[in-house]
């Protein structure tokens, strides 16, 4: 009796009957499913969710922006300018004429010593054979050549240059002078573009086969700054020798070679300390766009709405 009544009450509180309706077609018919069939499916699903974040991860590592330097490194003879190595060569003529005329060294000693040591000046200071005074003179006879005959304006370097994201720095660095750097400069019409030249004295004689180049050529970028600090990964560096790129590269700076053929030889260039390799620096929006505002590309976020639509 008290069923009968609940089941009364139940059915006058409820305003309309549920029913469950029934069809006739196969594929609605209920289906029997084993116990921890719910669970195992939603344990799949879960999973395959899972699975799909790494590979999403990956697309996104993939798709985004290098990292910006916070400086650039710019070598000056045969980097900035290219003309089949004839500054090179008569900076090399006048160096033996210094060593064998002045100095009275034998024939090939000059080059020996810039095998050695880097540069034939670091040479003969580490092995003491030159003098304070000397190295003055050695400085100023050497870089004594007709650059003008041999290096024109580059316009395009110039808008290249003008192109770059301009809240990085920029440096020309050298194993040469600042008065020779700047006259090359000069005669290619960059000269305003750089923060300034660090040349071989600015770095204490240090060569850039050696260390001590790369960092000190750090302390003057923050020096230059106050307040800001730099860490090696955050340099890039551009320059024409291999060796060079093996010193900066254990330094933990970020590298270009500029110039893929061989000096003597004329044979391609391998080098494993290189990050990026082009024959001349013209090329560098396109080996790194991201370097340069008008090449980057700004990918539209999913809720955007498209023309048209």
């Amino acid at each position: 009796r008290s069923v009968r009544y609940m089941s009364q009450r139940v059915a006058w509180r409820v305003p309309f009957r549920v029913t469950q309706r029934k069809s006739t077609s196969p594929s609605h018919k209920q289906k029997i499913r084993p116990r921890g069939y719910v669970a195992a499916n939603r344990t799949m699903a879960k999973t395959a969710v899972e699975s799909a974040v790494p590979e999403k991860a990956a697309d996104a590592a993939t798709n985004a922006q290098p990292a910006m330097p916070s400086v650039i490194f710019f070598d000056c003879d045969d980097c900035l300018y290219k003309n089949n190595w004839r500054v090179a060569q008569m900076l090399t003529a006048k160096i033996e004429s210094f060593c064998s005329d002045r100095l009275c060294m034998r024939p090939g000693l000059a080059y020996e010593l810039y095998k050695k040591w880097g540069t034939c000046l670091r040479g003969m200071q580490c092995e003491n054979l030159i003098d304070e005074l000397g190295v003055e003179e050695y400085l100023e006879y050497a870089h004594d050549i007709p650059l003008g005959e041999h290096i024109t304006p580059d316009p395009e370097l110039r808008a290249m240059l003008l192109s770059l994201d301009p809240t990085i720095p920029k440096w020309v660095f050298t194993a040469s002078t600042k008065p020779h750097a700047t006259r090359c400069l000069e005669l290619l019409g960059i000269s305003d573009l750089f923060q300034g030249v660090i040349d071989v004295r600015a770095v204490q004689w240090a060569t850039k086969h050696d260390d001590d180049a790369y960092l000190n050529a750090m302390k003057i970028h923050t020096a230059s700054l106050p307040g800001t600090t730099l860490k090696p990964h955050e340099c890039l560096f551009l320059d024409d020798s291999t060796s060079n790129m093996k010193a900066a590269k254990r330094c933990g700076w970020n590298t270009v070679l500029v110039g893929r053929r061989a000096r003597d030889t004329g044979e391609l260039l391998e080098c494993d300390d290189a990050d990026h390799a082009v024959d001349t620096i013209h090329q560098l929006p396109e080996i790194m766009p991201h370097l340069f505002p008008h090449k980057r590309i700004v990918a539209a976020p999913e809720s955007a709405v498209l023309p048209g639509r």
